[in-house]
């Protein structure tokens, strides 16, 4: 089996045309600055965004094993691993054995945890809870949808 490189031209179909390339660099720099100001905003600061998400993939979802949410949240096993030694260490997880398999763990968001993601401790979400009473009940439902739509798409496309 060989190899033959696509060029370019082979995938214009494939290719956004250069406006909405220049609409997509917009938009992914405007998100990019949204998280960059809440990340100034404290208390899950102390958490790195990857710890953070695992975190609230954890409190969402209930217990599961650490190769489970190292799926979910696409990465490694041992990078997984690293996040869930620190955020036990701050008590925003425990461990314990899974019943179906005596061998496994399965790990749990505490209260406090809960309360983190929740935004009831957290000053980053009230900020931004703050923030999008800016906007009117169909810009907030519209917002939270297109985002989906938008996760779903590039969970789907891992590329």
């Amino acid at each position: 089996m060989s190899y033959e490189p696509t060029s370019l031209a082979d995938r214009s179909a494939e290719v956004p045309a250069p406006g909405q390339l220049t609409e997509a660099a917009e938009l992914y720099h405007a998100i990019g600055r949204l998280l960059r100001l809440l990340r100034h905003a404290g208390d899950l600061g102390a958490l790195s965004p990857g710890a953070a998400s695992a975190l609230a993939s954890l409190a969402r979802t209930g217990p599961m094993r650490l190769s489970d949410l190292a799926n979910i949240e696409r990465v490694s096993a041992p990078t997984m691993s690293r996040m869930v030694t620190g955020l036990e260490k701050a008590g925003y997880l425990v461990r314990d054995a899974d019943p179906e398999d005596g061998r496994a763990q399965l790990l749990s968001a505490t209260t406090q945890a809960h309360d983190l993601v929740n935004g009831l401790t957290s000053a980053r979400i009230q900020r931004f809870a703050a923030a999008i009473e800016h906007l009117d009940g169909q810009q907030r439902e519209t917002l939270m949808t297109s985002l989906s739509t938008l996760i779903t798409a590039l969970d789907q496309d891992p590329a």
